[in-house]
């Protein structure tokens, strides 16, 4: 599987529906609501959470990648140290604008592109990235 930031992973593209996404995959494995009304759905075996958010229709519109099996610009990511993916990150995309340290864990977040890295006790846990935004903050859907 690989991430294409802005786009989507594999062949779940930003702006699909839940229905759409279940065509695709079959039915998830678990699913919530957030406090701000997000319905988050979890697929086990590919070890993807997906967010459908209301103020953009409920369409997907930000993903959790916990597999270790995906790619970000080529580079399986997930359990490699966090100097190793930030030196990388650097290269491809510049400094995160955000690095917070919240105890436990950490984050790294690029605001450009919409991309957050959840890390702890040293390596990365997750790639978590979103549609982009136009500047009147309309989503911009990949066309698929």
């Amino acid at each position: 599987m690989e991430i294409l930031l802005g786009v989507g992973i594999g062949e779940l593209l930003f702006g699909l529906a839940e229905a759409q996404v279940q065509a695709k995959l079959g039915a998830a494995d678990r699913s919530y609501t957030t406090e701000l009304g997000c319905r988050r759905v979890q697929f086990d075996e590919l070890m993807l959470e997906l967010s459908f958010e209301p103020e953009n229709e409920n369409l997907l519109g930000w993903i959790e990648v916990h597999n270790p099996q995906a790619t970000l610009f080529g580079h399986l990511l997930i359990e490699k140290s966090r100097q190793n993916v930030l030196t990388l990150l650097a290269k491809k995309l510049g400094n995160p604008s955000e690095y917070e340290d919240y105890g436990s864990f950490n984050t790294a977040f690029y605001e450009e592109q919409w991309l957050e890295l959840h890390f702890e006790f040293g390596r990365l846990k997750s790639i978590n990235f979103g549609v982009w935004y136009s500047e009147d903050d309309q989503p911009l859907w990949p066309n698929g």
